[in-house]
């Protein structure tokens, strides 16, 4: 039995855990259905160097500065560039070590695929689909919304129109190494406002990758066209062709393909977290903003929140 179970090790899902335990609310522990923790604070490792594929950078504000000072601290992070919108750090071996650092001292459990939650007797039971059971007074839920929405659902708990109507944007990542450098942006980091192209980073510039090697974010539109192409290097080609009509003097050396179906969510729902049952609660970047501090501004509402109830 535990006070608290949170489903999904993302940012806001690790960050709960991380205040539950500092403010003493009680015993936590984390389930996550993947083979490690970050969610979109990703990084792959592959094609003889490092990619981050998620989450590219942090811009430094407020609500993110406690976990800047410890990841500052233990030296996983610097200083990348500035511009006009913000002050942008990245991890100096990829963003998932951000993640990674704030699991060292929770209960996590990985690859926990849960198939049905049921509130009884004042507690919530959840079972995995290799029927692992666990208890706890409060359940919040971190995955993207609509995944929370269909276990919901599938359990019988209503859900109002409001969260139904946020849906998610859909991106495809090419991972390239290049045979050498290109000179693209002053700092290795460009945004489209148009077209085909979302992003495209350098992991050079970045201190990621020790060869040329840059991630490439289509745009929304392109993603929604393409994701479901059973044909992945049919998409790859599709990508690579069009990166080499704006860069010519490129030449790839190797390439991957990277999908996220729930990249980034339509809308934000009007309050930073939302009680849909008893202790039920679900938590995000679509209750605190689509980016990382949203996604620590969501976990900080919904534990100021406990604070306060506490009985």
């Amino acid at each position: 039995m535990k006070d608290y179970i949170i489903i999904g090790a993302g940012l806001s899902g690790l960050a709960t855990a991380k205040s539950i335990t500092e403010f003493g609310l009680g015993s936590a522990l984390v389930l996550e259905k993947s083979k490690g923790v970050g969610g979109r604070m990703a990084t792959r490792r592959t094609l003889a160097t490092r990619f981050d594929h998620g989450a590219q950078f942090y811009r430094l504000k407020n609500d993110i500065n406690e976990f800047h000072q410890l990841w500052n601290k233990n030296e996983l992070s610097h200083q990348w560039f500035v511009s006009p919108i913000g002050n942008h750090w990245c991890a100096r071996e990829g963003m998932t070590t951000l993640a990674k650092v704030l699991a060292q001292r929770q209960e996590v459990q990985l690859e926990k695929q849960i198939e049905s939650i049921h509130f009884e007797n004042n507690t919530w039971t959840i079972i995995s689909d290799k029927n692992e059971k666990w208890e706890c007074h409060n359940l919040i839920l971190t995955a993207p919304l609509p995944q929370s929405i269909l276990l919901l659902e599938k359990n019988g708990i209503e859900i109002s129109a409001e969260l139904k109507n946020i849906t998610y944007s859909k991106a495809l990542i090419a991972l390239v190494t290049l045979k050498d450098t290109l000179a693209f942006s002053p700092h290795g980091y460009v945004e489209y406002i148009e077209g085909d192209f979302f992003s495209i980073t350098d992991q050079v510039a970045k201190g990621v990758s020790t060869i040329p090697a840059l991630t490439i974010t289509m745009s929304a539109e392109f993603s929604e066209k393409e994701f479901e192409n059973i044909n992945e290097a049919e998409v790859l080609a599709k990508i690579i062709k069009k990166f080499l009509v704006k860069y010519p003097t490129a030449e790839i050396i190797g390439s991957e393909l990277k999908k996220w179906r729930y990249c980034k969510p339509s809308s934000t729902y009007s309050n930073p977290f939302a009680q849909v049952s008893p202790k039920l609660f679900l938590i995000g970047d679509a209750f605190g903003g689509s980016s990382l501090i949203g996604a620590i501004r969501s976990s900080k509402a919904l534990c100021e929140h406990l604070i306060n109830n506490l009985t």
